[in-house]
């Protein structure tokens, strides 16, 4: 598609009136990157390293406490056979709620239609760079039903009208020693950009997983503390002691974790 039809597109689908459906609850975790919850009828894009990580938690967040009566949400993840069930039930997803399809075919766009109508997430991995008729199409639906498609893989950037999205900074795995150990846990930060993170964004430490497969706020690493020894003092030069009484005061320095 043009470049020129790709922006008309994507002012069309931004100034389209969303129906007055509530958010869609996240994890706890992750409020203060998406406060109030996924917009319904919007897009949320998936980037980068980690992707699938977020997705994992999304779907978490929805088939957790989701559905209208408080129970929950139906999910619907399409085009992801690597999707994993269990790493999204140890952060607090139910299983029986996860509709998957991991190999959609050509016509990825009308199961993702069918869908729709029915879950409050959809879970989309493009096989191929989406047509305007099928960005058009598929927006209309989650605005009309007041669902949430969520877009990761190579071709997630390439849909028009995304208007949060969503990436991983700052990853680092605990656990490894030198050369030796398990991986115990992966601390990052959860980073949202986009119409619906204005501004900066907004940005949160946590830990993707925890230690216990769960989701969980992290307090920022911050640099080990360096003590910086005095300076060698020459022969012949003045030496001041310090007085009986005074305190000792101690230099230190941030230095590179």
């Amino acid at each position: 598609m043009p470049e020129a039809a790709l922006r008309d597109l994507a002012r069309s689908l931004e100034h389209a009136s969303a129906p007055p459906a509530r958010a869609l609850p996240v994890l706890p975790a992750l409020r203060p990157v998406v406060p109030g919850g996924l917009r319904p009828g919007s897009v949320v894009g998936l980037d980068g390293p980690g992707a699938a990580s977020l997705a994992l938690a999304l779907v978490a967040g929805v088939s957790r406490h989701g559905g209208e009566d408080g129970s929950g949400g139906w999910c619907g993840i399409v085009g992801v056979p690597s999707f994993g069930v269990a790493a999204a039930a140890g952060m607090g997803a139910e299983p029986e709620r996860l509709l998957l399809v991991d190999e959609p075919g050509d016509r990825w766009p009308d199961v993702v239609a069918a869908l729709a109508e029915a879950v409050e997430l959809v879970l989309l991995c493009p096989p191929e760079r989406p047509g305007a008729a099928a960005v058009r199409r598929l927006s209309a639906l989650a605005r009309k039903h007041g669902g949430v498609l969520a877009l990761s893989g190579p071709f997630a950037r390439d849909w028009p009208g995304t208007r949060l999205r969503l990436r991983l900074d700052e990853i680092a795995w605990e656990g490894i020693g030198d050369g030796h150990g398990r991986l115990r846990g992966r601390r990052v930060q959860v980073v949202a950009e986009g119409r619906d993170a204005p501004g900066r964004g907004r940005r949160a430490h946590l830990w993707l997983p925890a230690p216990d497969g769960t989701v969980q706020p992290a307090a920022p690493v911050r640099p080990p503390l360096e003590i910086v020894p005095p300076p060698a003092v020459k022969d012949g030069a003045a030496v001041h002691t310090r007085r009986e009484g005074e305190a000792a005061v101690v230099r230190i320095r941030e230095g590179i974790a």
